[in-house]
């Protein structure tokens, strides 16, 4: 929570740095409107062996309308982890090393009254999320059965989709939308999902969002 406090700090002093030029570069109505845009941060994850913090990045889609708008992104996390599944048949806990989370989602945003030049937001959505590569530690399986059921498990808790929520600022400079962003996963005993330990998957991040001009078509 200090990191996202610390990034909401810095977009908007970007943003107070940058709004005389922005006067001069035109004007790009938010209403209505394609952006597209780029982000970086950080993702916390539980697993049931220890909580990863991890870098991420990600590209996103926004069509805008009055107060609202329909988002969707990519993103993926980079990280060396530990999980567990089941293991057979003798039910105790199997360590599973786990590498990369991939997320592609959709979510619809509402944008609360501006204060000042910022443009505060929140948002629910899914989100289908990916394991990138899975694999067990230790050789040793009683019979090729085994080995077999439990390849199959670790398949099984490589993704799982989710909901999610989110608590974004932005702003627009002519045609550029720098923008801070929290989102907030829950995760907790997720099932068989490699991602199960205690407490919420949470990330911040920071970012810039292009627009490319009217959704609607103009008829002459």
């Amino acid at each position: 929570m200090r990191l996202f406090r610390a990034s909401v700090v810095a977009a908007v002093a970007v943003a107070a740095l940058v709004r005389p030029l922005s006067a001069q570069t035109g004007t790009y109505p938010f209403q209505d409107a394609w952006y597209w845009g780029v982000y970086g941060g950080q993702i916390s994850f539980p697993t049931s062996v220890a909580r990863t913090i991890a870098p991420t990045i990600g590209a996103d889609w926004m069509i805008t309308r009055t107060n609202y708008a329909l988002h969707i992104f990519a993103e993926q996390s980079y990280f060396d982890a530990v999980s567990t599944v089941t293991d057979f048949p003798t039910g105790a806990p199997r360590n599973v090393n786990i590498t990369d989370l991939r997320r592609i989602g959709a979510n619809a945003m509402i944008f609360t009254p501006k204060v000042s030049i910022i443009r505060p937001y929140v948002g629910l959505g899914y989100a289908f999320n990916f394991i990138r590569e899975a694999n067990a530690q230790g050789t040793y399986y009683s019979t090729p059965a085994a080995k077999d059921t439990v390849d199959g498990r670790i398949n099984a808790a490589k993704s799982a989709g989710k909901l999610f929520g989110q608590f974004g600022l932005m702003t627009t400079l002519g045609r550029w939308a720098p923008f801070a962003e929290y989102t907030v996963m829950p995760s907790q005993g997720a099932g068989s999902w490699f991602v199960n330990g205690d407490g919420f998957t949470s990330a911040w991040t920071l970012g810039v969002r292009f627009n490319f001009g009217s959704s609607i078509e103009k008829k002459w």
